[in-house]
């Protein structure tokens, strides 16, 4: 599949069939994101998979409402960065939207969760999930990724839907 392909076909999953993605797809994924560009090629981003069904649930239920994606999903990528970095949440949303892009190229659905300074309850999203999960401190988590494969069908995105207004040359 072409990358143009995979830009149109890439859409938001939130139901997700009751199968399980093999180890090794999810481990390739989230090779191949990290390969993602990072502000002076510092690589601040580390990735959490997490296919246990309890663990997914406990995250779920860290931002309930808008993580619901999560009751399908078999798996998640977290998407943390070492807050040294001046540049982790740029890096961060790189290495996630190449994860989301690699989710099509290998047929599955994908859809991000925002986590990064979101709160529930007055309880941070991110600490939640660090506790969860064991991510140590100097981490941010700038969100979670559901994966699996598709159990809806949402047609691809088109060219028709950008507004070429929002195209500037040279000048605004």
């Amino acid at each position: 599949m072409e990358l143009k392909d995979v830009i149109l076909k890439r859409r938001s999953i939130r139901k997700f069939k009751n199968k399980e993605i093999s180890p090794e797809t999810l481990a390739e994924i989230a090779k191949y994101a990290l390969l993602a560009p990072s502000g002076r090629n510092s690589r601040p981003v580390d990735l959490v998979i997490v296919t246990e069904k309890d663990k997914i649930e406990r995250i779920m239920k860290a931002r309930e409402g808008a993580f619901s994606f999560l009751k399908t999903a078999p798996a998640c990528i977290i998407v943390t960065a070492n807050e040294a970095s001046s540049t982790w949440m740029s890096d961060a949303s790189i290495v996630a939207t190449y994860i989301q892009l690699l989710c099509v190229d290998y047929g599955l659905g994908s859809c991000w969760g925002h986590a990064h300074d979101r709160f529930q309850d007055g309880v941070s999203v991110e600490g939640k999930i660090k506790e969860i999960v064991g991510i140590p401190d100097g981490y941010r988590v700038l969100c979670v990724i559901g994966i699996g494969y598709p159990d809806e069908e949402k047609d691809a995105h088109t060219l028709k839907e950008v507004d070429d207004n929002k195209i500037h040359v040279e000048k605004w």
